[in-house]
């Protein structure tokens, strides 16, 4: 790497440390432009549009950190984003792996595997559908782009919420590398690095990298004295850049990785009843579950567990991407393929009885080809064609071990009675889909600052499911392998639905000088399908149908004062129909996951983001979200209505924000300090907006104190994470007279070493 290219990427990693926190300020881009003149902003080119454009230039609200910023920060997985971007929100599933996304309140709090979310998940461009599939990506990355509102008139697979694009670092003409190394809290070790070059000069370069992070469990469990929630995950990835022509582009992508953690172990919270409705609690006045348990010591990172959950996942993926550029158009061409192989073991109760044991398993397999073609340069008309195929097939054998601890241990058939909810409820299925689209998009540029945007859509989504649940009778420790002889059928379901939708996206945009403003309508889809939780009833299997949303927004993106100040914020109303709710269906003694429709809501907020450079050493950034979202006709399970409920995961305002400032000495060395937060306001996890449901609103605050040696290569810093201690709550689920409740990690701090070369 040549020192002119280096100081630009550090300049760059400066600004967009600081800025990466504010929504839809600066944003990532595989190649940066130069820094800004006059020591102001730096201009940043984005992909977002499938072409390098200045994020200022581009009609759409987007939210990007760098790579630089992604290794200050600690981030790990699309979870962590929330940290960096108000309007992006998380709700914890079973597991790491099972994790929904939520953007501008548009989500699916659905943690099965069979779920497609309604945000999408690309990595290179390549769409990834298993959630577990989704915690091996952030390592060696060149940066995020999150892009807001319906998404498809550009890429391969259509969400309503919108997507998040992951772009891995690319092999380099030069040789290059950048490394870290992290030791924290907990015994944590984080070790990330890429390592990239020529091979042959203009015909071959490569690029590997790797990321390994171990941590010790946060949460003690009382029961056996030991550490549970721990981290020990791994990733490997290999790109290689054949051009074997100019005009030529062959780039073979191939990486994996392992999970060999620990299951989420959950904080217990009795819901006060028996198994016949009757009151149970403590003499003085706590709720109970059923077995007269509750955990009464108030700390959130400890638990009594008899079983501790461990997690066991692989993942494999291998892309080839070709792309010939004819002089004017290009052709791109990436064909995909991922698999991925989970099984998790947990203890759904969170308590020292055995009321529920969950055993996970599934086994997507997913190929995936896309096709586009599009203008170069930039022209009067520049547009975009593409084709977009994509097959998945799922696989599960998931099942439930049920109140065990009512069993006579001296019934070789552990007292089987699928009457009273005693066995092992087990639902295998099959789920394959088979998605084809054709999309395009057009700007036309109506004079020299008016340029009108046109695109189109459309999805055909077939989706086909082989359902089976039973009860076996077993004596073992779920997971089970080898059935008993004693096994009643309670459910064998096929069907088949297809669904298709016609999307789009209108926009107008005016751009004069240093500031643009926009308006646009768009339609986005996601399709409907089948429920994946566990079922005993074939009405609870009968088809939910697709979502549509139809977004209107108007924005402004300027830069004044030489580009020392940098000013975006957008206005949007979402009319949201069909949309998908996910909900826990307690009319019986065991709650059931359903997926309904509700009739349709609302959602309309304001975004505005800021960016300030008093001093080419100092940047100020904030972000911040407004947000009002109902529910206007929604008719739950038993006529319940919710029409005026909030919706789930849309809180009414969210903040980010801080300070990053460079203190350059004498020697040439420098002292970095960086200091950002985050808060949001209260949310509801479910869609009858209980109180004993509620997130409180919460606030987090990190910062980080570093050393950067004067050839600018080595950087040694100290890191703390969550400095203000926050708790809440990621996540409720009901189980039998309990409630399982996931809550946030602690406190972290530790040090960490970078090195670019």
């Amino acid at each position: 790497m040549t020192m002119r290219r280096a100081n630009a990427k550090r300049c760059l990693g400066i600004i967009l440390a600081g800025s990466g926190l504010a929504g839809a300020m600066p944003a990532l881009a595989e190649e940066a432009a130069p820094p800004a003149k006059n020591d102001g902003i730096a201009e940043i080119v984005v992909t977002a549009q499938r072409r390098a454009q200045n994020v200022q230039d581009v009609p759409i609200a987007i939210a990007a950190i760098s790579g630089d910023a992604l290794t200050e920060t600690g981030i790990r997985d699309p979870r962590d984003l929330t940290l960096l971007v108000p309007s992006l929100s998380m709700q914890a599933g079973t597991a790491a792996s099972t994790t929904s996304l939520f953007i501008r309140g548009v989500g699916i709090g659905d943690f099965n595997s069979n779920t497609t979310g309604a945000v999408g998940v690309y990595v290179d461009d390549v769409f990834i559908g298993a959630n577990a599939g989704k915690l091996f990506n952030v390592f060696d990355s060149g940066g995020i782009e999150v892009l807001k509102g319906p998404q498809g008139t550009l890429y391969g697979r259509n969400t309503t919420a919108g997507a998040i694009r992951f772009s891995s670092r690319k092999p380099t003409d030069e040789l290059s590398g950048d490394f870290s190394a992290l030791y924290g809290r907990f015994n944590e070790v984080q070790l990330e690095g890429g390592i990239g070059g020529p091979i042959a000069k203009d015909l071959l370069k490569v690029r590997v990298a790797g990321f390994y992070n171990r941590r010790d469990g946060t949460t003690l469990n009382r029961v056996t004295g030991n550490k549970v929630n721990n981290i020990n995950l791994w990733a490997l990835r290999g790109i290689a850049d054949f051009t074997p022509a100019p005009n030529v582009l062959l780039r073979l992508s191939v990486h994996g990785g392992n999970n060999t953690g620990g299951a989420r172990q959950f904080q217990h919270r009795g819901s006060g009843v028996d198994f016949f409705g009757n009151p149970a609690q403590l003499p003085d006045g706590t709720p109970t579950d059923a077995f007269g348990y509750a955990d009464t010591d108030n700390n959130v990172y400890a638990g009594d567990y008899n079983v501790e959950g461990k997690e066991r996942i692989g993942v494999f993926g291998a892309s080839l991407l070709g792309q010939v550029d004819f002089g004017g158009v290009q052709l791109t061409s990436i064909t995909a393929y991922e698999k991925v192989n989970r099984a998790t073991l947990e203890d759904t109760d969170a308590s020292p009885a055995d009321f529920v044991v969950a055993y996970y398993e599934d086994r997507p397999r997913q190929w995936s080809e896309e096709l586009r073609l599009q203008s170069t340069g930039d022209r009067k008309l520049n547009w975009i064609i593409g084709g977009y195929y994509f097959h998945d097939t799922l696989a599960t054998d998931s099942s439930f071990d049920l109140l065990r601890s009512l069993r006579d241990p001296n019934d070789l058939l552990g007292t089987f009675d699928p009457v009273n909810s005693l066995g092992l409820l087990r639902y295998p299925y099959t789920q394959r889909t088979r998605s084809l689209a054709v999309f395009g998009q057009a700007d036309y540029k109506l004079t020299d600052k008016l340029t009108a945007t046109v695109g189109l859509r459309w999805s055909r989504d077939r989706i086909s499911m082989d359902y089976r649940s039973l009860f076996d009778a077993v004596g073992g420790v779920v997971p089970v392998k080898a059935y008993s002889d004693v096994t009643l059928p309670l459910l064998d379901f096929k069907g088949t639905k297809t669904f298709k939708d016609l999307s789009w996206r209108a926009a107008l945009n005016y751009k004069s000088g240093d500031t643009l403003v926009y308006a646009s309508f768009s339609k986005g889809y996601n399709s409907g399908g089948f429920a994946g939780g566990a079922s005993t009833d074939p009405l609870q299997l009968v088809p939910f149908n697709s979502e549509k949303l139809y977004a209107y927004e108007v924005g402004l993106k300027t830069e004044l004062l030489d580009r020392k100040v940098r000013f975006n914020t957008s206005a949007f109303y979402y009319d949201y129909r069909d949309l998908q709710v996910f909900v826990f269906d307690l009319t019986g003694p065991i709650p059931v996951q359903r997926k309904l429709n509700a009739g349709n809501a609302e959602i309309y907020g304001l975004e505005a983001e800021l960016t300030v450079r008093p001093t080419r050493n100092l940047d100020l950034f904030g972000a911040a979200t407004i947000m009002h979202s109902k529910y206007k006709k929604f008719a739950a399970l038993g006529g319940v209505s919710y029409n005026g409920n909030r919706l789930v995961n849309a809180p009414k305002f969210a903040f980010s924000g801080g300070v990053n400032w460079t203190i350059p000495l004498v020697s040439g060395a420098a002292i970095k300090a960086r200091v950002d937060g985050t808060y949001v306001s209260s949310i509801a996890l479910f869609p009858d907006n209980a109180p004993s449901t509620e997130v409180k609103g919460n606030g987090r605050i990190n910062a980080r104190l570093a050393y950067q040696t004067p050839s600018k290569v080595w950087e040694a810093a100290l890191w703390v994470k969550n400095l203000n201690s926050s708790r809440y709550i990621s996540s409720i689920a009901p189980v039998i007279t309990q409630d399982q409740i996931n809550y946030n990690d602690p406190r972290t701090f530790g040090v960490q070493l970078v090195a670019h070369f």
